[in-house]
């Protein structure tokens, strides 16, 4: 029985993940930080406004909203243009910039708010300067449940002794029995010298990036720098300490520790004092490391726009800190102190306050090559760049998303074979067909990426063949879904898509095939975040059939719960 946490895989696994979700904001967010030393030159006024609001629009744009689609813009950038996020709040002007290297305390006047690039420097309590304890609790239980799946998931035993016996008695006892008289967990030396400190170094920047005091700080040889940096180590060490002993980590979830067995002739239950170790001090070695690495390598290699491809090849240089950002729904390449842009066709043409901010740059400072030699370097708009009008209605013509779901129990309305287990991540493309009023109706085409079928095997008396999995890839060609209330942040749909799968081996019988028809009902609803990108919660009732293409044919039915992310496009405006 190997129960370790297989914590070397998260960064690749969550890139991947990454890549088939489009998780958080699209491939175009731009991480927009203070541009301190523009800012502060004579006559620059920054000023980051939201988006006009539909009675800004001129008369013509609103008489050509409500198409489906707009004629192509001829002043759109050949190559996308770019879109903006930004961990302050919207139209707070933080242009106010004190020199960071003096660590004097910032003593705001009343009512003013601290800028985010001198909280470390805070000494007045100011409430934007606190840790935010929310997207903390929030990003951190994402990791703790993707470790706890990961688990689960690879390992029959993990998932046979988190069912089995008595969970309070059995959780006391592997918390009980812990050895703290001996240094080795018995596991591999990536393990205990690699894995762990990877994992400390993901948990020091999920503390990092909500605790203002240390956000936008690089690595340098300062009282604040260190300060902050031994926060996270704190935080990092009580993780430590939930993971290998609290109910949601391994002696909770999988009873570490619960008994001894031997492995490869070891009497061994798997703990070690090595663990509660490397994890918190290896990971701010590792964390320290990324800070230097980030603030020499990886920002030369982001001064101008790159493709999103190019910057996730960047990410890997710091590989904690990208896999943190995934956890709080931002690009691997997100940084809170500075401005990292890519450029896609997921990005939104400029907006107006854009546009009014690179005019306001040239005109006090003269020269481009002035801005690019900022610190900050904050890239140029095309000079072709003008401002679209806005698709005055929530998401667009075009979507673009992918979604996650799971099916841990089967129906029999259709198909024979029971208890079998469903996994599909699929990419999926609509285009509005019908706009009314009421509702929406479009043609939603999907791509299954990837799908893990899990099976009962009939015969076996060793548990961990008592059950098969197999993979497949397919394609849904078929589909449409209708959209109600489409003026609403909330939107309820009805669905349906039809295609097929094909299987690395048969499945669901000996005597099955590899290829198998698919064809589903589902339902859900639309959460908008903004008005182009939205999340879904939604079901789905699929029957898996090969048709009769082979000598049996079981077929199974899954109930499928999913958790989709989308990206609205309309063509001719923002």
């Amino acid at each position: 029985m190997n129960l370790r946490a297989r914590s070397w895989s998260i960064c690749v696994s969550t890139h991947v993940l990454f890549i088939i979700q489009f998780l958080g904001p699209p491939l175009s967010v731009v991480a927009r930080a203070q541009d301190a030393s523009v800012a502060s030159a004579p006559g620059v006024a920054l000023t980051f406004g939201r988006p006009p609001e539909l009675s800004s629009l001129s008369g013509s744009a609103q008489s050509t909203a409500d198409l489906p689609d707009a004629p192509d813009a001829t002043n759109l950038p050949a190559n996308g243009s770019w879109e903006e996020s930004t961990s302050q709040p919207l139209g707070l002007d933080f242009t106010m910039s004190l020199d960071p290297s003096t660590g004097d305390g910032v003593s705001p006047a009343q009512g003013a708010r601290v800028p985010l690039n001198q909280c470390p420097y805070d000494k007045t309590h100011a409430k934007e300067c606190r840790v935010h304890w929310v997207p903390l609790i929030i990003s951190t239980s994402i990791f703790n449940a993707f470790q706890n799946t990961g688990n689960l998931y690879t390992s029959y035993w993990y998932r046979w002794e988190t069912t089995h016996g008595e969970w309070f008695d059995r959780w006391f006892s592997s918390v009980t029995a812990w050895r703290w008289d001996h240094w080795s967990d018995d596991n591999p030396f990536l393990d205990q010298y690699v894995a762990h400190p990877f994992m400390g170094s993901i948990t020091d920047y999920l503390w990092i990036q909500n605790d203002p005091k240390g956000i936008t700080l690089e690595f340098s040889n300062t009282r604040a720098y260190w300060r902050s940096r031994v926060r996270a180590l704190a935080f990092s060490t009580f993780y430590s300490f939930e993971w290998k002993m609290g109910p949601f980590g391994e002696a909770g979830v999988g009873h570490n520790g619960d008994h001894f067995y031997y492995d490869h002739g070891v009497l061994t239950n798997e703990t070690g004092v090595v663990e509660l170790v490397t994890t918190p001090v290896g990971g701010l070695l590792w964390t320290m490391a990324e800070d230097e690495m980030d603030k020499h390598v990886v920002r030369r290699l982001e001064e101008r726009p790159r493709r999103p491809v190019t910057l996730l090849l960047i990410s890997f240089l710091t590989p904690t800190r990208a896999t943190a950002n995934i956890f709080r729904f931002r690009p691997p390449w997100y940084r809170d102190s500075r401005t990292v842009k890519a450029q896609s066709f997921f990005s939104d043409p400029p907006g107006p306050e854009d546009v009014s901010a690179d005019v306001d740059l040239l005109t006090s400072v003269g020269k481009p090559e002035a801005i690019a030699s900022s610190e900050t370097r904050k890239p140029m708009m095309p000079r072709n760049a003008s401002v679209l009008p806005v698709w005055p209605h929530y998401g667009g013509v075009h979507e673009f998303g992918a979604w996650w779901g799971l099916s841990l129990m089967t129906g029999h309305l259709f198909g024979d074979a029971k208890n079998v287990k469903y996994m599909p991540i699929d990419l999926n493309y609509s285009y509005l067909l019908h706009a009314a009023p009421k509702w929406n109706f479009r043609y939603s085409p999907e791509i299954t990426a990837l799908a893990m079928l899990d099976e009962p095997v009939s015969g076996q008396t060793d548990p961990e063949l008592q059950r098969k999995r197999a993979y497949g890839a397919g394609v849904s060609p078929v589909g449409f879904r209708a959209s109600f209330f489409p003026e609403s942040r909330v939107q309820p749909y009805l669905s349906t898509n039809a295609g097929g799968i094909y299987f690395d081996q048969r499945v669901l019988s000996p005597q099955g095939s590899q290829f198998m028809y698919t064809v589903d009902f589902g339902c859900g609803f639309t959460f908008f975040r903004t008005r182009r990108q939205a999340v879904s919660i939604g079901y789905r009732y699929q029957n898996l059939s090969n048709g009769n293409i082979s000598p049996h044919n079981p077929g199974t039915d899954t109930n499928t719960f999913y958790l989709a992310v989308s990206r609205f496009r309309t063509r001719g405006y923002r």
